[in-house]
């Protein structure tokens, strides 16, 4: 008999990072296992999405690979977590990152890919055929406060240095803290390099929200991942007697031990709220002004995701209210004291099943967001619009929790007079005041007969090849469509000007299901234009509902838009200059730039 291929791989991990072996009330938790997708692995390690290189460049060196599959390592989960030996710091990187792509696909309905690589010397700027398979991940490669995913080389790059010498955290000043080994930090830049393969534009500063978004949402998936590690949440949820959201704790708290160790009292950053200048635990209070004062990428970011966050408090608190109910004989009071294990466990159950629901959301609205110049207002209508699609029975009213949430903190999109799950929701063709033709329906026809070829697809690199070969037909079809009776009309739904050039950045096919079994077969077509005497940005996303024959939403970011062209001009002249911003963000077009991330990351840190 051949045994079966297993599921998944057991590799051993720190908890969050590895401060938290350091103190007696964390130590149990300080060390878990992570259950990432099974997949046949080289040195490295080295797999179908990414590939470990441990190369340091102050050292001069290449460290010796881990080798997951050599048998002593599958029959003890990998190696032990240690500070001090290359080999688990690369297999840490590899579990986080992998668990970090799994929960993207899960949520997405689709295989993950990354943007395609840089075209070769003297070819045309936009060739994106080059398939890159593999997400590179560098464990050692700066000696810096600093880790960074690089858009250039397809990289994701860790820092190391030594802790400050008037460290009041958890471990010895001056000793050497290794970013590679922070859950946290590895999610957050893995999240960075997923978001680059489903949006490539999403990169280019046009409005204070673009980088925020960016840096916002690679927090949130990290903050949500800390709720799939039962020890550490039953443990979080035992010591705050139930109650995270008024009582300081790890699950909502971003690389704590990177924090301390360049001089903060806690945390990089927190959802719930910070220790003040005395070491007293302040809640984070919501205020809607702090949104239009607020312009560096973290700060604003920080916003976003405390809403997120927020979110996420209100439906575990409508989950967990009948337990506590019963635990306390109706008073909804908690007597002093440990809680009962049995209720520890319920909690935890019902916290990690809100925050898988509330990631999974936020991962899905992806699709729903316009291609180019997005803003926090939008990306709320995407969250609205994607899961009153997949879950139309709102029970738990996880729609009003964000709707209250982003109204709390100011955030709001600009265009609507009132605010309610169903006047969020992206209007369809019908409701638009923008129409389409009839005839702009038979782009539906010519990716019917795609799908198949896009959900049986074996390989990546062939889900890649068949992506762009969609792009191509689509280009075609409504090049010459355009040029037709109904191409102005067209033209103007798609949010592009007929006759000048246009780019179908993207075309993928999701399939998921709903809570109560439905399937929902879906294309998401992403149309630009770019007017490049004006260096301005326009087109929209297409959701394409396969099994009805229709457009779904045309959700558009018109490039004629004059009101957006000079928002777009002051938020530019807001940082002109001649600076480190100009430097880095401006190199190659307004907000453009090689390397986005390597000093926005050094700022914010």
């Amino acid at each position: 008999m051949i045994p079966s291929r297993p599921i998944y791989r057991r590799l051993r991990a720190y908890g969050l990072d590895p401060s938290l072996a350091q103190q007696l009330t964390t130590a149990p938790i300080s060390q878990i296992v992570l259950k990432v997708p099974w997949e046949d692995v080289g040195p490295g390690p080295s797999g179908e999405y990414v590939e470990v290189i441990d190369y340091d460049p102050a050292g001069g060196c290449f460290y010796d690979p881990v080798r997951l599959d050599d048998p002593h390592l599958l029959a003890q989960d990998g190696l032990p977590p240690s500070e001090g030996t290359p080999q688990f710091h690369q297999q840490m990187v590899y579990a986080a990152a992998m668990l970090t792509i799994d929960t993207f696909e899960h949520a997405l309905g689709r295989r993950a890919l990354w943007s395609p690589g840089p075209p070769p010397k003297r070819a045309n700027k936009k060739d994106d055929s080059h398939y890159v398979g593999q997400l590179r991940i560098y464990p050692h490669a700066l000696r810096e406060a600093n880790a960074y995913y690089s858009p250039a080389k397809k990289a994701l790059l860790f820092g190391y240095f030594p802790a400050g010498q008037d460290d009041p955290g958890n471990h010895m000043p001056g000793s050497m803290v290794f970013t590679c080994l922070s859950h946290d930090i590895i999610a957050h830049e893995t999240a960075h390099a997923l978001l680059d393969g489903q949006h490539r534009r999403l990169n280019r500063a046009t409005n204070p929200d673009m980088l925020a978004f960016h840096e916002a949402f690679a927090d949130i998936v990290a903050l949500f991942q800390h709720f799939t590690f039962g020890e550490i949440l039953h443990h979080q949820i035992a010591q705050t007697r139930g109650d995270i959201d008024s009582q300081a704790n790890l699950l909502g708290q971003m690389a704590n031990q990177f924090g301390r160790s360049i001089g903060q009292r806690g945390a990089l950053r927190s959802a719930i709220g910070d220790f003040d200048e005395n070491g007293t635990w302040v809640p984070e209070e919501p205020n809607p002004a702090r949104l239009a004062n607020t312009w560096d990428a973290h700060g604003r970011g920080a916003i976003l995701v405390a809403a997120v966050f927020d979110a996420f408090l209100s439906i575990y608190s409508t989950r967990t209210q009948d337990l506590i109910r019963l635990y306390t004989g109706g008073s909804g009071i908690l007597p002093a004291g440990a809680i009962h294990p049995d209720l520890v466990n319920r909690l935890s159950d019902e916290a990690s099943k809100a925050a898988g629901h509330v990631l999974r959301i936020c991962v899905r609205a992806l699709d729903y967001c316009p291609p180019v110049d997005l803003t926090f207002g939008e990306f709320l209508r995407a969250v609205i619009t994607a899961d009153q699609d997949l879950v139309h029975d709102d029970d738990l009213n996880y729609r009003v929790a964000f709707v209250e949430a982003f109204r709390r903190r100011g955030i709001y999109p600009h265009d609507l007079r009132t605010l309610s799950p169903e006047n969020l929701r992206w209007r369809t063709p019908e409701e638009d005041e923008r129409k389409p033709s009839d005839a702009l329906g038979g782009m539906i026809e010519l990716l019917r007969k795609h799908a198949h070829m896009h959900m049986y697809a074996e390989t990546r690199k062939a889900l890649f090849d068949e992506e762009r070969d969609t792009r191509e037909k689509l280009h075609d079809w409504i090049e010459a469509h355009l040029k037709g009776p109904d191409g102005v009309q067209d033209a103007r739904f798609l949010g592009i000007l007929p006759g000048r050039g246009f780019e179908v950045h993207a075309a993928h096919f999701a399939a998921r299901t709903s809570p109560d079994g439905g399937l929902l077969l879906q294309f998401i077509v992403q149309v630009t234009q770019e007017l490049h005497a004006e260096r301005f940005e326009g087109g929209c996303t297409l959701i394409l509902d396969l099994r009805r024959r229709k457009v779904a939403y045309c959700i558009r970011k018109p490039v004629d838009s004059p009101t957006r062209r000079i928002r777009q001009q002051i938020h530019q002249n807001r940082f002109a200059g001649t600076g480190l911003r100009s430097t880095y963000f401006r190199a190659q077009g307004p907000g453009e730039a090689r390397e986005p991330f390597a000093i926005l990351h050094r700022m914010g840190m």
